[in-house]
């Protein structure tokens, strides 16, 4: 991953983004106004626009970032290796122990301080 940060957006890059704005305004106007037609129709009508406005997004010094960014992180995540089935068993229950531990200590102890500080003082 590249550690600098460069600010290389055009000047029209608020103007692109106005417009990605503005086409997502547009599909969802667009599926009120067509309220009478299928609703195929009017998903279409949603999704061909949020897709014009992604691609308009795209078109940015944010939006390349963006897509750096994602392709960056698509290729470490590969390098992750996974547990096995049987390691993830192993710490789930392992997990599940310790909590049944912690909740038995937590409830000795509350258990503890209620018989021999509060009910003395309270009565």
């Amino acid at each position: 991953m590249s550690a600098q940060a460069t600010n290389t957006g055009s000047k029209l890059d608020g103007l692109k983004w106005f417009f990605a704005f503005a086409l997502i305004a547009a599909g969802i106007y667009g599926f009120n106004y067509l309220s009478e037609e299928s609703i195929l129709i009017r998903t279409a009508v949603v999704l061909v626009s949020v897709i014009l406005a992604i691609v308009a997004a795209m078109a940015t010094a944010k939006g390349q970032a963006f897509w750096k960014f994602a392709r960056e992180a698509r290729t470490e995540l590969r390098k992750v290796i996974w547990p096995t089935s049987n390691e993830t068993v192993k710490t789930t229950i392992m997990v599940i122990i310790m909590v049944i531990i912690l909740g038995l200590f937590l409830a000795l102890i509350d258990w503890l301080i209620n018989s021999f500080l509060i009910s003395p003082i309270i009565g």
